[in-house]
């Protein structure tokens, strides 16, 4: 079990630093001179000139990343361009609203995509079941910034009194924060509900077509208790896999949500870094962003043997 943690610790590290170099090459790519914008666009070259030495900018790229990876590792993701606020403060001040909302959509994609996998394969081959598969394949294929905006727009119509376009803090007030989170975390969970209700109609399918199924049936047990107590647990192994995948695309796919909802979320200050040529802050709330992504596809790693504890040796061996 020791083996198995560590191989995925160390492969869960491994990305993140391949991760910082690629964010670091990409950030380096916005167009834009950062001396210009700091000194203004009335500054004198000589001033853009010690602006780029000071920022170390005149130094070769592989020089300036191993700088950069190096003050990361202690904790300084350096200082904005544009307002030299620490871009750390910045991170941490946004990260915890796109994980908040992350919680909140995959709470709801859990509470209706589990069940209704689990519906309609019980239901295999009937009306129930293309009902619910084309309800899954439309939730796959409207993207959740359309969803977003058709909320807000019918929302705005219906419920003006709705608190769109603002944010408050669940220790604030936590009745107030789920209000204002409910709608971006319908439309984010709606596709990743989906995607979990295929993978669980699928897995029960699998799961029923074994033998041990076959074996319970025969010692008299009956449908629900055969769905409870034998096909659940052997079928969440894929589910897990796949929403733990889900669940990292879901933590980037705030980006856009936050923008149609004004949330002041980490996608919403990549998208204004952006915008704004200020490159220290892209790179290093992508690199918190693609970390949060790493982070929880390793629990979702260290979670397999609890749901599975064949896991344990055949992983630990095969990695080996």
């Amino acid at each position: 079990m020791l083996r198995y943690l560590s191989i995925r610790v160390v492969r869960s590290l491994a990305v993140v630093l391949c991760l910082s170099a690629i964010v670091f090459a990409l950030a380096h790519l916005v167009p834009g001179d950062p001396a210009a914008l700091i000194a203004g666009e009335n500054s004198t070259p000589q001033l853009r000139a010690q602006i780029t030495q000071q920022l170390g900018l005149d130094q070769p790229v592989w020089s300036q990343y191993l700088t950069w990876i190096g003050n990361a590792v202690r904790g300084d993701l350096g200082s904005s361009l544009l307002d030299g606020q620490s871009v750390g403060s910045q991170v941490a001040a946004r990260l915890p609203v796109s994980l908040e909302l992350a919680v909140y959509a995959a709470v709801i994609a859990v509470l209706w995509g589990i069940p209704a996998g689990i519906w309609s394969a019980m239901h295999q081959g009937r009306a129930k079941d293309r009902l619910v598969n084309s309800a899954a394949f439309m939730g796959l294929a409207v993207p959740p910034f359309v969803v977003g905006t058709v909320m807000v727009l019918l929302v705005s119509t219906l419920a003006p009194a709705w608190p769109l376009f603002s944010f408050v803090p669940f220790s604030q007030d936590p009745l107030l924060n789920l209000q204002v989170l409910l709608l971006p975390a319908i439309a984010l969970g709606i596709p990743f509900g989906a995607t979990l209700c295929r993978y669980m109609r699928a897995a029960v399918l699998d799961v029923e077509g074994q033998d041990f199924m076959r074996t319970a049936a025969a010692k008299g047990a009956g449908r629900r208790r055969l769905m409870l107590r034998h096909a659940l647990r052997n079928a969440l192994v894929p589910v897990v896999t796949a929403g733990g995948l889900q669940l990292g695309v879901l933590v980037g796919g705030t980006v856009i949500v936050e923008q149609v909802f004004a949330l002041p979320g980490l996608g919403s200050l990549i998208v204004n870094s952006i915008t704004q040529h200020d490159f220290t802050v892209i790179q290093g709330a992508i690199l918190a962003l693609g970390a949060s992504y790493v982070l929880i596809n390793l629990v979702t790693d260290l979670v397999y043997p609890l749901i599975d504890p064949r896991i344990r040796t055949t992983g630990a061996r095969r990695d080996g």
